[in-house]
């Protein structure tokens, strides 16, 4: 046999080999679990990470992810007093390892799982949730709102064998009138706050009025009480500065001298 088609067989064999060799080795990666299949057919239980032996041809391996994935979406529904809110949801969730080869046989690989099983749970526990909230509601009960949204998926994905680790609203969005409804009621009620301040003020300002005048009214009511004639007439012996009036009287006698205990004097 000549050397050169002896040498082609030889490679030839080779490469056969070769891809027997490799094609019967199957690597599943960490965070995977694989899904083993002989002519198409899946066959019980899941590969572990690690390498694992298979039938070159006859057997394949689906690997499935098995780590924690996030699918957010954006959800309208009508709130208990009909407006239109729109509900941004981010869910956190992953497959149960032991159950991926169920999950792979009866639903699909992971993007088969976000469009027929994860977006339909989310649009519906959203609209579930929010027809139970008035729209103004849903923003101050907001972790209450999502507790619930949370609970409802859960248990929408339980018999799938799906678990959610975590829901969490990142965004609500309101219709342009009802965000004006919102701002002019928010300015009414600043407005009204304010009044009532003013009506407070007023009212203390006009408390402190009486008591001023009550404690005026006291004042002088104890200074009468206390002031006697000879008290006044002390106080006007203390304010005279010794000087008579220059102008007499018709009779000629000094109109306070009486009143100041002055004797008449001639002249």
């Amino acid at each position: 046999m000549p050397a050169k088609p002896r040498a082609l067989g030889v490679a030839v064999i080779v490469l056969l080999a070769f891809i027997l060799i490799t094609g019967g080795f199957v690597t599943v990666g960490p965070g995977q679990r694989g899904v083993l299949m002989t002519w198409g057919a899946v066959e019980p239980g899941v590969l572990d990470p690690g390498l694992h032996l298979k039938i070159p041809f006859a057997q394949s391996v689906a690997k499935m992810d098995v780590q924690v994935q996030n699918s957010q979406d954006a959800e309208t529904a009508a709130s208990l007093d009909l407006q239109d809110v729109t509900t941004t949801v981010a869910t956190n969730w992953h497959i149960l390892p032991a159950d991926a080869e169920w999950v792979y046989q009866h639903i699909g690989n992971e993007s088969a799982l976000v469009v027929k099983i994860i977006k339909p749970a989310i649009s519906n526990s959203v609209k579930a949730i929010t027809a139970h909230y008035n729209a103004e509601d849903l923003i101050t009960h907001r972790d209450q709102v999502r507790g619930q949204i949370e609970t409802q998926i859960t248990a929408e994905l339980k018999p799938y064998r799906l678990v959610v680790d975590s829901v969490n609203i990142t965004d609500f969005h309101f219709s342009t009138q009802f965000v004006q409804a919102i701002e002019q009621k928010q300015v009414a009620q600043q407005r009204a706050q304010q009044a009532q301040y003013e009506l407070q003020k007023a009212k203390v300002l006009a408390d402190q009025k009486i008591v001023e005048a009550h404690a005026q009214a006291e004042a002088q009511k104890l200074l009468q009480q206390t002031i006697t004639p000879e008290i006044i007439q002390q106080q006007a012996v203390a304010k005279w500065d010794g000087h008579l009036p220059e102008v007499l009287g018709s009779s000629g006698v000094l109109p306070m001298l009486g009143n100041l205990g002055i004797t008449k004097v001639d002249r």
